[in-house]
């Protein structure tokens, strides 16, 4: 591969690529690592090159009042409309795709209208142009940053809302606002500390950036040479808007004319009259045996885009769907190990020994557990799939350490001594022409969050000793790399929410409001650090200026944690009777997974779940396992390093059965076959066609189901609007496993 200085690489003027391409043959396979823009160093990251050009004009204007006035209003509409039907029977999500649709036409509009003006900014001596030329591609990447900060509810809303639903407890508007913005802020400040580590490196991939980078180069540009490969054929910008329209108006079936698209059970059409078939059949409430899914929307609310994983990847996290789910529950629960047959194969409730529902209310007094009445009541009992997802969890937790430390220990080590390393590729030497953002100013807001959340525990009844909250940070600090590392390649992001709830419940067990209050500042601090490293690296692919990137996700996530939260205050305020049947369709569906588990790790406590000598003891030495694994593999991949045990990832294995609960079953099969398609044959194949239009159909496919989901709740759903009953949305045949929730005899305890 040539290479040439990086002037050689500053081949945009204006936002718009000037080089043409000769056309070429769509079908002919690139030599391995070798660039398609001729002459010019490239990544050594085959999918990293067909999304993001090797490139940058630092001329562009990054820091403008398009960019921040579009910023901020897409950071309020998404963080208001995304919390407000959060709460909702049938969640709404506005994703990050359409706020990026349309600020571009937005800024194109405004570039248009504007006068090119210069306003002044008081007590300084400079001025802000109002329009500085056309609508840039970095402006689009500013305000798309800014509005993802406040995309999703935030965990620390639902916080608020267990205390108050489960534990009768209400901390205000200022006691709310206080923790959810210490716990956002303090996760950015270790974002910050770590950039080194998570968004530098090459190997730090970050698969769904590349979907988004992809669209970005798409939509400013206007020549079909600047999709790096052909100028034969369709342009990305009309092939982009092919499946957009074919994307938008398909998911009108699954979403709204026939819902039992979303899930195709065939094993129950044949015996709906089994409990087992029904149990192992079901997709959406079993393990789903050869049930799919034809909604690309159910898909893309669990999991990574399909066409944006690595196929090597995919095929780990299968591996590890199959483990789990597809073998070892089914052979725990028909061996009746864990009590298993009292309760349904598949859910997250909590049970007694009778096999009924668990009432929370006979053992706990100001909200802390009562030991005695604990003991003459019952011990705590979950499903056999509860038990084994628990179990995953912390094997995945252990196979982290051991694959970070084996396979990425060395590159830790020299990182540690200096960012900058001889094998940088050529998006971290283009970065480096921007100033850095100083250390201390991470610290600053290091600092400031920590100030605040002590303040927070302290000064409410949070029942987390002020000296908890460093154990809290101490084990988040110690799982961001490997956590970081094993995100960054396989675009899953593992969870540390048990091991943070197992921690406080050996300190203090019996106190649940503790253990969510110390889960907050263990467990969320790390998602959202990661949240944040990935945006970085989304401005690393685009070249947008660190400091301007530092300043926009600041100022972001602190509008969007005001707006999330008076959002939230409102409707707890306004709506009786909200989260229950009463007060449909405000049933607040997504806050039974965190209630759960403060059942389990905070009144319960590991001790009395996990001790020897009591039934779930087993599931602790998961962790143990999942630990040692990777060391045979490692071993075996340095002895023979051409094998394809070099494809072989026990971490992201662990991680099959990651999305479990709360998705359905039919997903990941249904998401492993279109990877399959993709990323194995069409890219082996086919990989002209897969350089130039893979991650586009990913974002074309997303934005049609986004956009459309929103026209469909706005105009129809959420006016009560419904397509007229016949056997594709009657409720009693979508999924057609009607035995499903019932336990081994036939019985729904639940109701």
């Amino acid at each position: 591969m040539s290479t040439n200085t990086l002037a050689d690489t500053e081949i945009v003027r204006d936002g718009e690529l000037t080089k043409e391409l000769p056309p070429d043959n769509l079908n002919e396979k690139p030599h391995k690592h070798e660039s398609v823009f001729e002459g010019v160093e490239d990544s050594p990251i085959e999918e990293v090159r067909a999304a993001v050009p090797p490139t940058d004009n630092p001329e562009l204007p990054t820091n403008t009042f398009r960019a921040w006035f579009l910023g901020i209003f897409f950071t309020v509409i998404l963080s208001f409309t995304n919390q407000f039907f959060w709460f909702r029977d049938n969640p709404l999500t506005i994703k990050i795709l359409v706020a990026q649709l349309i600020s571009f036409f937005f800024g194109k509009f405004m570039a248009k209208i504007l006068p090119a003006v210069t306003i002044p900014i008081p007590f300084t001596s400079k001025g802000i142009n109002l329009n500085p030329g056309p609508f840039n591609v970095k402006e689009h990447v500013l305000i798309t940053v800014m509005a993802n900060t406040a995309a999703t509810s935030f965990d620390a809303i639902d916080i608020i809302v267990i205390q108050k639903l489960y534990y009768n407890v209400d901390w205000g508007y200022l006691g709310g606002l206080l923790l959810v913005l210490s716990s956002q802020t303090i996760g950015y400040g270790f974002a910050g500390l770590l950039q080194r580590f998570l968004v530098r490196p090459a190997t730090m991939v970050w698969p769904e950036n590349l979907v988004n980078a992809s669209l970005f180069h798409t939509m400013h540009r206007q020549r079909d040479a600047e999709s790096r490969v052909s100028s034969r054929g369709r342009s990305r910008g009309n092939y982009f808007l092919l499946v957009f329209m074919v994307s938008f108006i398909y998911y009108w079936f699954p979403g709204y004319i026939a819902p039992i698209l979303t899930s195709i059970s065939w094993l129950c059409w044949v015996k709906k009259d089994s409990i087992v078939v029904s149990q192992l059949g079901s997709g959406l409430s079993g393990l789903g045996y050869g049930a799919f899914t034809l909604d690309w929307s159910t898909m893309g609310a669990w999991m990574p885009s399909p066409l944006a994983v690595p196929w090597y990847i995919i095929a780990n996290l299968f591996a590890g769907f199959l483990f789990f789910i597809w073998i070892l529950v089914p052979a725990v629960y028909y061996t009746d190990a864990f009590e298993a047959k009292k309760f349904p194969m598949y859910n997250t409730r909590q049970y007694d020994i009778y096999g009924s529902k668990f009432n929370l209310s006979r053992v706990i007094e100001n909200n802390v557990l009562n030991s005695t009445a604990y003991e003459e009541y019952s011990p705590i009992r979950i499903t056999a799939f509860f038990a084994i997802c628990y179990g995953q969890g912390l094997a995945a937790l252990g196979a982290i350490i051991a694959h970070t430390a084996l396979y990425h220990g060395q590159d830790i080590y020299k990182r540690l001594r200096s960012a900058k390393q001889a094998d940088d590729d050529i998006h971290a030497k283009l970065m480096d022409r921007y100033p850095e953002i100083p250390g201390f100013w991470y610290l600053i807001i290091f600092v400031i969050a920590l100030i605040l959340s002590i303040v927070t525990i302290t000064a409410y009844p949070s029942d987390m000793p002020w000296w908890t909250l460093f154990i809290a940070l101490i084990l988040a600090g110690a799982w961001m790399i490997p956590t970081g590392i094993l995100t960054a390649i396989t675009a899953q992001a593992p969870s540390i929410s048990m091991i943070t709830e197992w921690v406080f419940g050996v300190i203090r067990p019996g106190h649940p409001i503790g253990n969510i209050m110390f889960k907050t500042y263990g467990y969320i601090t790390v998602k959202q650090a990661l949240l944040f490293s990935k945006d970085m690296k989304l401005g690393h692919y685009m070249k947008i200026p660190p400091r301007d990137m530092f300043n926009f996700q600041i100022v972001g996530t602190v509008i969007g944690c005001l707006v999330s939260l008076s959002t939230t205050h409102y409707l707890l305020n306004n709506i009786d009777n909200i989260c229950t049947d009463e007060a449909y369709p405000w049933t607040c569906p997504n806050a039974g997974l965190f209630g759960a588990s403060s059942v389990v790790w905070g009144v319960v406590g590991p001790n009395r779940f996990f001790e020897p000598g009591t039934l779930y003891n087993p599931i602790a030495w998961f962790f143990l396992a999942g630990f040692l694994l990777p060391l045979p593999v490692w071993l075996a991949y340095k002895r023979w390093p051409n094998s394809w045990l070099k494809y072989v990832n026990v971490s992201a294995m662990m991680l099959g059965a990651g999305p479990y609960p709360p998705a359905p079953t039919n997903v990941l099969p249904t998401w492993t076959v279109i990877g399959f398609i993709f990323n194995f044959y069409i890219k082996r194949r086919h990989n002209r066609w897969w350089v130039k239009y893979n991650y586009i159909t990913s974002a074309a496919l997303d934005a049609g189901v986004a956009v459309c989901a929103v026209v469909m709740f706005f105009a129809l759903q959420n006016n009560d609007v419904h397509f007229p009953a016949w056997w594709g949305n009657d409720k009693a045949s979508i999924d057609q496993c009607p035995l499903a929730k019932v336990n081994s005899t036939g019985i729904n305890v639940y109701g």
